[in-house]
């Protein structure tokens, strides 16, 4: 067994690690999606395609959320974004309908915000594990910026508003640009309270996450290394005993 052969192994092992996980990059053609929302209706990005479309996944019960959303909401009606050739969609995950209907209502979102309360399927398509997580797509339905964690509403919607055609105007940033850029892990148990305490644990938890696929990645790499060393010890060691073998005939 060559040295080509066990890396093209070891990279069958560690290649669903890395897909389950990988964010589309920028100019990459976004995957398609159907989904219904809130008010009856359905939306596809195939349908969507000579529109601006900017991706928000949420989960109600996240504290980062709660802040970056309604933020969001204000920045994209000041910025002037309430324009036919713009679509925000709000995808929420792992929320009950109910409490994430409640969340979009709050956000006060703006006219051309739509809302899908079970977002999970489209999530893992994107390789979304953490939220919140602003993913924007061009007229032509290729990823044009990402953002993973609480961030400035500016710094997202700059990129909407040159897509546009739309000079971006300055947006008052004063209080998200105090708070630290997190995320909390979508597949996490969904928080009843948003104590200090919780907050804090929220902000390890994507973290916690990123290290314990890490360490697996280097459990696998270690025991497929031990694997293929030891099976051509002993394929070598079988053939020392056949050629010994034959020189005894």
């Amino acid at each position: 067994m060559n040295v080509e052969y066990e890396a093209f192994l070891l990279l069958l092992i560690l290649l669903p690690l890395n897909i389950a996980f990988a964010l589309p990059k920028k100019g990459t053609e976004a995957p398609n999606f159907l989904a219904p929302t809130y008010g009856g209706g359905s939306i596809s990005l195939y349908k969507l395609k000579g529109k601006i479309v900017v991706l928000m996944f949420a989960a109600e019960w996240c504290p980062h959320c709660r802040r970056e959303i309604p933020t969001l909401s204000s920045a994209w009606k000041e910025m002037g974004l309430e324009v036919k050739d713009v679509i925000g969609i709000v995808m929420i995950v792992s929320s009950q309908e109910d409490k994430a209907i409640r969340f979009f209502k709050a956000t006060n979102p703006p006219s051309n915000w739509e809302l899908v309360t079970d977002a999970n399927y489209i999530a893992e398509k994107y390789g979304v594990s953490g939220v919140p997580t602003v993913i924007v797509l061009d007229k032509n339905s290729a990823v044009a910026d990402v953002k993973v964690g609480e961030v400035p509403p500016g710094t997202i919607l700059r990129t909407v508003a040159l897509l546009a055609g739309i000079s971006p105007p300055e947006v008052n940033n004063t209080q998200t640009q105090t708070q630290t850029k997190s995320t909390v892990t979508y597949a996490s148990t969904p928080s009843q309270s948003t104590t200090t305490k919780e907050r804090s644990e929220s902000k390890g938890m994507s973290m916690g996450v990123m290290m314990l696929i890490a360490l697996a990645v280097i459990v696998l790499l270690i025991f497929g290394l031990w694997y293929f060393k030891t099976l051509k010890a002993h394929e070598t060691k079988k053939l020392k005993k056949k050629k010994k073998y034959k020189k005894s005939k």
